[in-house]
């Protein structure tokens, strides 16, 4: 099949998807485009011409999301590829919004909603329903409030999210899941992570060496971790991470990755190579069924089986038994 007749078939079934809500979507206020699985805007609203500053018929004619608005996060670019790559609907909040040819220094704050569709005899992915919220106005009112909020909610040293934070937004991320139907719920697993043998670190290196090596790997997870993850310091040298629409199986692969990015770092601490390493616990939070309390039971019970095994190692912890993973590098 030619890939002109893919692509036609892609548009069909993404086009008849997207029917199922589109009598929805005519009321709705905000702007919002159907993009297919090769980056193309197939359906849009005038809001979001109006949001762009483009004629609609110019942003059907793009050839890519991409070409139009450039999306961030932390800094981070969030592309189409990225956006294709979620498998559950999600929110994403405080995502800047650079347009075409606009200056550099004119962005856009954003909510995106991304709704993916798949098609339903195959899997495959078709695209996604992107919904964009504009919210420039509201957010320059509250930047003034802004770095003190921040500073009340992320930990001084690793500038990574406090224990009050985690908790906070994790009772609302499973509040809101228990709030939807079965079927529209998505993934939240959890992971928890400990520095191997840090009190030797201290002992052996002194304080400021463990200060380091704290930075060094909260620095590391804010790499590995995807920008809508919420990383956070525990207390100590324990941290936890909430990663919203994520299977079981693709935490364990995040909480690898970042295992494996840990050890693979070289921390030199006046001139002197500190070996560093991780464990973790993996667990996914049984919505409806158990609190947000008791899946992190599980993680930290997975976290303990992986020093009990010999350190820098993640297990999993099922909701029955715990299964350890493989040390293996994750790039290979």
């Amino acid at each position: 099949m030619s890939e002109a007749v893919k692509s036609l078939d892609n548009l069909e079934s993404i086009t008849t998807e997207f029917a199922r809500f589109e009598h929805f979507v005519k009321v709705l206020l905000d702007a919002y485009m159907v993009i297919d699985a090769q980056g193309r805007v197939v359906k849009a609203n005038q809001m979001l011409a109006q949001v762009t500053g483009q004629k609609l018929r110019q942003l059907l004619k793009a050839d890519s999301l991409d070409s139009i608005i450039n999306f961030s996060l932390d800094g981070k670019t969030i592309g189409f590829k990225e956006l294709l790559e979620y498998d559950s609907p999600i929110r994403i909040d405080e995502v800047r919004g650079h347009l075409a040819g606009k200056p550099e220094n004119e962005t856009l704050n954003l909510i995106l909603g991304i709704y993916p569709f798949v098609q339903q005899s195959t899997g495959q992915k078709l695209g996604f329903f992107l919904l964009l919220r504009d919210v420039t106005a509201e957010t320059n009112l509250q930047d003034q409030y802004k770095d003190k909020a921040i500073q009340s909610i992320t930990d001084p040293l690793t500038t990574l999210f406090t224990r009050a934070y985690f908790e906070e937004y994790l009772t609302g991320q499973v509040s809101r899941m228990e709030a939807l139907p079965e079927n529209e719920r998505y993934h939240i697993s959890v992971v928890m992570c400990d520095i191997d043998f840090f009190k030797k670190i201290n002992d052996k290196y002194g304080h400021q060496a463990g200060d380091y090596v704290l930075k060094n790997v909260s620095r590391i997870m804010k790499q590995t971790f995807r920008k809508t993850d919420v990383c956070c310091r525990y207390g100590g040298e324990e941290f936890l991470v909430i990663l919203p629409a994520a299977t079981f199986e693709n935490a364990a692969i995040a909480a690898n990755k970042l295992r494996q990015a840990v050890q693979d770092e070289v921390m030199i601490f006046e001139e002197k190579h500190i070996p560093t390493t991780l464990s973790c616990g993996v667990a996914t939070i049984q919505i409806g069924k158990e609190t947000y309390s008791e899946a992190m039971a599980r993680a930290d019970a997975a976290l303990y089986d992986s020093k009990h095994q010999g350190r820098n190692m993640v297990s999993l912890h099922d909701g029955g038994k715990i299964i350890n993973t493989a040390r293996t590098a994750t790039g290979s």
